[in-house]
């Protein structure tokens, strides 16, 4: 049977008689006016009441509208949600004038009304969708809707819940940012491998192109090629360094390279886009202990958020970086543009996570949050001013602190005294034929003998047949990489394992760095110097030289 009303008070206006042995004051009551209220109808009104304070305590927006788009209920957190006022809500009395009181704020305003229409229109589906206030400040509701039916599946209402999920999507949002950056960080070191490998080859060739010529020949083409090589070389390098995502670490830091070292980084950009940047450091400036990673970070927050605000003021300008060290034994780092400033009405929420005045898609309002984040962890300060000139300026300071002398291993010393190293047997395993062929080249100049090979199985077969004072050999290899190679050396007792020189591209993976570092073996990253490598090699084979002759005398003492 279906239900007589719905969130109606129920009231007949046939007089009932009580039933045998009741009176009056047990059955019903009187009402003003002469009607009677029986206790089917006292009931009725307190289910309606504690229904109606249920909904009210509901920490989501609910709106309750009859077949005939009356409003029957909205709970308080409807009116709070939306921004309505008491007086406001309470004037109006249908879903159409909910609708035109909300529309204008709604980025789609059609999508507002939508499922009530196709309700009223017959259709009984169920809706989840959300809605996005546009501004001023923009909000995001999830609306979860359906038709009440009665007991036999007839409508009598419609039935909206609304929920705030601003805060929700902007976690989502950043969570997404976070596995892009991370995606992009694994495609970054897979292209600057690939990129890493010809840049050897066009340096290493260019190297020994200009080292080779007589000093009256011109090789001014040459020098062009390894200038611009090593700067392909110093992008791929910084991009590296900004990318890995490393633990945060203390360790010697300066300051200034690493402002140079950011300000490289977006150099082509700020110069298409008419930017100039001037930078002041400091000569004198001392090292200190900090994490590398996360000050240039700082770095390059301050200095898109200054190119950000001369592209949005007029299109061109310029940003000057500054180093100093002041009297009380602290380093600051001042980043000024001449941008339109920072208007006063929003001074004091430019620290705030997810604040931005830019347009979506332009900024994420967490830069400077993140800068005040990384300068609080370091137990700095971050200010800023309003230039009198117009554009703003930004002051990073933290304390300079003492930086422990490193100690000089004796291997290190060996790099400056190369030379009277004797001419040794050399294997390089390396699968791209142009680094393997300039290794070969290189080494061969300073009177080794040397064999290539481009596959590691095929070298770990030479490897077993002969002896060879100097393994070079590339980290990443199809079939046997380099710590697969590595291995098989360790599992046979080869000497060899002693006397190998990785070099690589992939110095931005984990793994990579783990292995090396873990097992304390010799590194060179592409692209390197031809000096560095003749540096490396020759450092190498003086070791176990030493070492040969260390076996010899106790050998002779034994005997």
């Amino acid at each position: 049977m279906a239900r007589r009303s719905w969130l109606r008070p129920f009231r007949s206006t046939a007089k009932l008689a009580p039933p045998p042995g009741s009176t009056p004051h047990t059955a019903a009551r009187h009402e003003p006016g002469g009607m009677l209220e029986t206790k089917t109808e006292r009931r009725q009104k307190r289910s309606e009441a504690e229904f109606h304070r249920v909904l009210d305590a509901v920490p989501s927006g609910v709106l309750l509208i009859a077949p005939d788009g009356e409003i029957r209920f909205a709970n308080a957190h409807f009116a709070r949600l939306f921004g309505l006022e008491a007086e406001t809500m309470a004037r109006l009395k249908s879903f159409e004038g909910v609708a035109r009181q909300l529309e204008p704020r709604f980025r789609c305003p059609a999508a507002f009304l939508a499922p009530w229409k196709s309700f009223a229109a017959g259709s009984g589906d169920a809706i989840r969708d959300e809605l996005e206030f546009a501004g001023p400040a923009r909000r995001i509701f999830e609306r979860c809707a359906r038709p009440i039916l009665d007991d036999e599946g007839r409508p009598l209402g419609w039935l909206e819940i609304y929920s705030d999920i601003t805060t929700q999507r902007h976690i989502q949002s950043k969570l997404l940012q976070t596995e892009k950056m991370a995606a992009l960080g694994q495609l970054v070191s897979g292209i600057a491998h690939e990129l890493n490998n010809p840049l050897t080859s066009i340096m290493g060739y260019a190297q020994l192109a200009l080292g080779s010529r007589p000093p009256e020949m011109p090789n001014n083409e040459v020098k062009m090629i390894f200038a611009e090589a090593e700067r392909a070389r110093r992008i791929v390098k910084n991009l590296l360094f900004f990318a890995r995502q490393a633990e945060p670490e203390r360790t010697r830091v300066d300051l200034n390279e690493i402002v140079e070292r950011t300000v490289a980084l977006r150099g082509y950009e700020l110069k298409i886009e008419n930017i100039a940047i001037r930078c002041e450091l400091a000569p004198d400036l001392p090292a200190t202990l900090a994490d590398p990673h996360q000050l240039q970070q700082v770095v390059l927050n301050l200095l898109i958020n200054a190119e950000q605000a001369i592209l949005e003021s007029r299109g061109r300008g310029r940003i000057q970086l500054r180093t100093r060290k002041s009297a009380d034994s602290r380093l600051s780092l001042e980043v000024s543009d001449d941008g339109p400033g920072i208007p006063p009405e929003i001074a004091s929420r430019i620290f705030d996570p997810f604040f931005t005045t830019k347009p979506p898609g332009v900024g994420t309002g967490l830069g400077l949050s993140i800068v005040y984040g990384i300068v609080e962890q370091h137990s700095g300060d971050v200010v800023f001013e309003n230039l009198p000139g117009g554009g703003a300026k930004f002051t990073v300071e933290f304390p300079q602190l003492p930086v422990p002398a490193e100690r000089v291993s004796a291997p290190a010393a060996l790099k400056t005294d190369s030379r009277g190293v004797s001419a040794g047997r050399i294997l390089v395993v390396e699968d791209e034929p142009t680094v393997a062929q300039l290794i070969a080249d290189i080494l061969r100049e300073e009177g080794h003998n040397v064999e290539a090979v481009l596959d590691s199985q095929e070298g770990l077969t030479r490897l077993a047949r002969g002896h060879y004072d100097l393994i070079v050999c590339d980290l990443r290899m199809p079939r046997l990489d380099g710590p697969a190679f590595y291995d098989a050396l360790v599992r046979t007792a080869s000497p060899a394992r002693d006397c190998i020189l990785f070099v690589t591209g992939d110095t931005l993976g984990p793994h990579t760095l783990e292995f090396l570092k873990s097992r304390r073996l010799p590194f060179l990253a592409k692209p390197f110097l031809v000096e560095e490598l003749k540096l490396a090699a020759n450092r190498i084979l003086a070791e176990r030289a030493d070492a040969s002759l260390l076996t010899m005398s106790a050998t002779e003492k034994r005997s």
